[in-house]
């Protein structure tokens, strides 16, 4: 093959990952991700902001009991992403086509707007962490409003890349994280933690059950796969390979919350706003290994920045869809924008974020919201896949 012959190749399928942006449905041509790619990024998803503020909030309201809390959004949040796995291992179609063709195409419009304010409010979550992780860890004498301004940028340029791009960053960041909390695990581990301080469990049942839906904001961390369904690379264990990620990396959350609940479960008067990680590593071992955990945990934080990337790219390319256009940098700005105006206004002060997303509002809409796009692209799937069967079953009958 010469040069043009290889030019022309590479044109080639940057239009076609252009036009897969706006719901273009032909996947011979749109598997943008492979399975190892999604098994990576559901391991990521399955810890990342259930690792940062989460168990501080949790271990203020049901105390000791904060793991159980944990362990119940994991195992909800592990359903959704069995939903989705299964979505996308019998769709041909991508999300939006899905939709489309069940609820029309009007009706997908409307449908995929939804998503895409409930994507913005998650991604709010994710972002209003990173700050507050940097903010009050790192940078303590900076701007926090400026700090976004750096951050946004970033997102900007994600906004602009295809999913394919955004897969093999996670690829290559991975096993950095997996490193990291290795190391955070063995100095947990080394620390000798009573747990015997988790016990007994759920003492007062009333403020367990109130702390736990109070925070029922945090669920829905698997919703930007439905991305995945119509443009994935999958093979015959991909599923289950990225459902057993996924149990894995919702076992290491319940992990480091069970030794934070172990650590505090009588003196949440010392739980502040700084990280999970900090706390346990800080208040666990004594500060012996002097601020070892200020570098993991940096370093862990990776995984925040790659989720609220895909909680981005998610937003655009719903936005992307409902007006029908290619324009990637203007949404991609236009959602800065409006994630600049949450933050500034609303996010940046952590007692108001707290009150916001603790709202029985948010706890309400959150968790049903999570469920219904998680299920949606399996009962269109499912609808659409009876639909062909029936048809097939139609054509033998003519035949014969």
């Amino acid at each position: 093959m010469n040069q043009s012959d290889t030019a022309a190749k590479e044109e080639s399928v940057g239009k076609n990952e252009s036009a897969m942006d706006v719901g273009d449905t032909n996947t011979n041509m749109t598997k943008q991700s492979t399975g190892r790619q999604l098994v990576a990024i559901v391991f990521l998803l399955a810890l990342a902001t259930k690792m940062f503020l989460l168990p501080i909030f949790l271990i203020q309201t049901p105390g000791r009991d904060a793991y159980i809390a944990m362990s119940v959004f994991g195992a909800f949040d592990l359903l959704l992403l069995v939903m989705i796995l299964i979505a996308i291992k019998i769709s041909r179609s991508d999300f939006f086509e899905l939709l489309s063709s069940v609820i029309g195409k009007v009706g997908s419009k409307i449908a995929v707007s939804l998503v895409a304010l409930f994507l913005l409010f998650k991604l709010n979550i994710c972002v209003a962490e990173i700050l507050t992780f940097y903010g009050t860890n790192v940078f303590t004498d900076f701007d926090t409003s400026l700090m976004i301004v750096v951050l946004l940028a970033f997102f900007t340029a994600v906004g602009t890349h295809t999913l394919r791009s955004l897969c093999r960053l996670n690829e290559i960041l991975a096993p950095i994280l997996v490193v990291c909390l290795a190391v955070l695990t063995v100095i947990v581990i080394m620390t000798a933690v009573d747990l015997a301080n988790i016990f007994p469990a759920v003492r007062n049942g009333e403020k367990f059950v109130s702390g736990t839906f109070h925070h029922a904001a945090w669920t829905g961390d698997f919703t930007p796969l439905v991305l995945f369904i119509g443009r994935t690379k999958t093979k015959k264990h991909t599923g289950i390979y990225a459902a057993a990620s996924g149990l894995i990396g919702t076992a290491t959350a319940v992990f480091f919350a069970i030794v934070l609940s172990a650590a505090f479960g009588n003196v949440t008067m010392l739980v502040d706003s700084t990280t999970n990680l900090s706390s346990i590593l800080q208040y666990t071992s004594g500060n012996v290994y002097g601020r070892l955990d200020m570098f993991s945990s940096i370093l862990w934080s990776i995984s925040v920045f790659m989720e609220a990337s895909l909680f981005f790219y998610a937003v655009c390319r719903c936005i992307t869809y409902v007006i029908g256009v290619n324009k990637h940098f203007a949404v991609s700005l236009g959602v800065c924008v409006a994630v600049y105006v949450v933050q500034v206004f609303a996010f940046l002060d952590l007692m108001r974020f707290s009150i916001i997303v603790s709202s029985y509002a948010c706890s309400v809409i959150v968790p049903t919201a999570a469920f219904a796009i998680s299920a949606a692209p399996l009962v269109c799937a499912l609808i659409n896949n009876g639909k062909q069967r029936r048809k097939s079953t139609e054509a033998k009958g003519d035949a014969h």
